[in-house]
């Protein structure tokens, strides 16, 4: 029987929304399926946030609830994504010894390898951060309706005082003008409804820009992306 079945849940900002539909993308592509229900998965990874210590502390009590799961469910597979798990990888797996994955922010591209690492009965690590992932060429899954989150750069190099995001995301990067706009197209309802796209940059003291796709303007007269 194919151990195949995916459980998600997001916490934090809007990037990790855009990330955990970049995510469920990849293992789509690698043969996985999506449940809305953890008691039916195989694997379940919650993407986590490090902003606030509420937001942890929330992140190790969901944690302390699926590991009663996989007490009775010895092959189930835990797995934390995100900026969480670049910085307490080894709280996570060698103190607290709850998880069987963890992946940071520019290696999800690994996870269905680090998966597998997993279910052989290793621990699956990828936390290196890069100067040039932006996962242009991926096709986020996404939901049917009206929004979705459109990613247009990656990491920050302010390092503002009060801010993790440079340490746990990375240098800055953006994605190229042609993949965004190929995006957008690809995101567009057949039936010519409007459709919003939350444009997400971490630049310019960390604003999120929100526009349709037939408002932003490096879609409606070709120009870079200006958060204004």
């Amino acid at each position: 029987m194919n151990k195949n079945k995916v459980y998600i849940e997001t916490y934090g900002c809007q990037m990790n929304l855009a990330d955990t539909e970049i995510v469920l993308g990849i293992l789509q592509n690698n043969g996985y399926s999506v449940t809305k229900h953890s008691d039916d998965a195989d694997i379940i990874l919650v993407n986590t946030c490090s902003i606030r210590e509420n937001a942890e502390q929330r992140i190790y009590g969901r944690l302390g609830n699926f590991k009663a799961i996989k007490d009775h469910k010895p092959d189930l597979i835990i797995g934390v994504l995100g900026c969480m798990a670049e910085r307490l990888r080894t709280d996570l797996v060698d103190n607290k010894k709850i998880v069987d994955v963890v992946v940071g922010p520019d290696e999800y591209r690994r996870l269905p390898e680090l998966i597998d690492v997993a279910f052989n009965g290793d621990k699956g690590i990828g936390v290196k951060l890069s100067k040039t992932e932006t996962y242009d060429d991926i096709i986020p899954h996404r939901e049917d309706g009206l929004q979705a989150w459109l990613s247009v750069m990656r990491g920050c190099d302010k390092f503002c005082t009060f801010c993790v995001v440079p340490f746990t995301r990375g240098r800055e990067r953006s994605r190229s003008l042609d993949s965004v706009v190929e995006e957008v197209k690809q995101g567009r309802p057949q039936q010519g409804r409007p459709f919003g796209f939350d444009v997400i940059t971490k630049s310019k003291a960390c604003q999120f820009v929100t526009g349709s796709a037939d408002t932003l303007p490096f879609v409606s007269a070709g120009r870079a992306f200006s958060s204004r």
